[in-house]
């Protein structure tokens, strides 16, 4: 039988068990979080806005009627309409405080200014887009409420009313995210993103977030980490987020997460936590094997790794992202999409974005930028 297509046929089985195994990991943790659910504290939910005139009154007013009991705390440092929203809120809101941000850093900053006047056991890190039924807060909180579920981070889908190109890739994206990084199936997860609970208490210990951080929720996931505290990502009620709706708003975006990603993982490798070291090479080593196998056989003068290797691997990734994607139930249209260029597509994306972003992690020109928001 041909080599190429014993190892592909390796890397398809490999991939179908692998898909499984995240698929298994994640149901393990919403089984031991759900163990230790309690009756929930007092909620404070904390929302750093930029320029969020399109969606903070419906994020607000969301919220207020999903958890009517939370304190609602908004630190705002806009230049559009948002500051106008928000004192109209204000005055119908009891709940609601709105805090003029004074020193404009930017977001870690801003959720410093927060936190001192956060008075709830349970913190709640909201994005200014992001919308959490009654359900959803009931159960994250209550998990929240043991100590035993110190950092609960929920699942999350986007609410684009507009499916364009760049959401549909995203949809794949952030299944293999689920799958194989947020389920800590290889590596205990420091990566979050929107609709963290985080207990009073753990963020006393790990301090305040890094002002010069691109990355908030990767710097609080690294100083907990310090204090054997890890997020458990749990896929229950999701929270509804906005995805990055063009391409160049998404490569800005992810310039941004990678950029500071690879930061804090430098900034860590100094402090002496050589883990972070193998967690980069390992990752490299994922994202560049290709390469790798290619340079190798050029050394050799001779192809042998890349047909005998690479179709396995390209088969165990590939078909593990894809199960992990269909598992989560997309629209057909858009998984036929997916299928026949989302994994590709995906996996030459990263490749030019880490390259670019390693670059810039050892620049100080990378900013911050806002994404075009949905009206909604």
């Amino acid at each position: 039988m041909n080599p190429s297509l014993i190892s592909l046929s390796f890397g398809l089985g490999a991939g179908v068990i692998l898909a499984f195994l995240a698929l298994w990991r994640n149901f393990r943790a919403l089984q031991e979080a759900v163990s230790y659910a309690a009756p929930p504290g007092k909620l404070s939910v904390i929302i750093a806005s930029r320029n969020e005139e399109e969606v903070i009154e419906n994020t607000v007013r969301t919220l207020a009627q999903a958890a009517p009991d939370a304190e609602i705390i908004v630190v705002d440092a806009s230049t559009d309409r948002t500051p106008q929203i928000l004192a109209r809120l204000k005055e119908e809101l009891p709940q609601l405080l709105v805090l003029s941000d004074p020193h404009r850093r930017g977001k870690p900053a801003a959720l410093n200014y927060a936190l001192k006047h956060a008075s709830g056991e349970i913190i709640l890190f909201l994005d200014a887009d992001a919308r959490l039924d009654q359900e959803a807060i009931r159960f994250y909180s209550s998990l929240a409420a043991h100590p035993r579920n110190p950092v609960i981070f929920a699942d999350f889908a986007p609410y684009n009313l507009r499916r364009t190109p760049a959401v549909v890739v995203q949809e794949l994206f952030f299944s293999l995210a689920r799958a194989f990084v947020f389920s800590g199936l290889f590596w205990r997860p420091v990566f979050t993103t929107c609709g963290l609970f985080v207990r009073h208490e753990a963020l006393k210990k790990a301090g305040e977030f890094d002002p010069n951080t691109l990355v908030d929720d990767f710097d609080l996931g690294t100083r907990l980490s310090r204090h054997k505290i890890f997020a458990k990502f749990v896929r229950g009620p999701r929270c509804l987020i906005q995805y990055a709706p063009s391409f160049p708003d998404l490569f800005r975006q992810f310039l941004r997460w990678f950029t500071g990603g690879i930061r804090e993982m430098l900034e860590e490798i100094k402090s002496g936590h050589l883990s972070y070291l193998i967690l980069m090479a390992l990752l490299a080593l994922v994202i560049y094997f290709p390469w790798v196998l290619v340079w190798v056989d050029l050394g050799r003068g001779a192809w042998l790794l890349v047909p005998l290797v690479l179709p396995g691997y390209l088969a165990a990734l590939y078909s593990g992202v894809l199960i992990s994607y269909y598992l989560d139930g997309p629209d057909w249209r858009e998984a036929i999409i997916n299928t026949l260029i989302g994994p590709f597509l995906v996996h030459l994306w990263i490749q030019a974005l880490v390259l670019v972003c390693f670059v810039n992690a050892f620049t100080k020109s990378q900013t911050w930028h806002k994404v075009r928001r949905e009206k909604g």
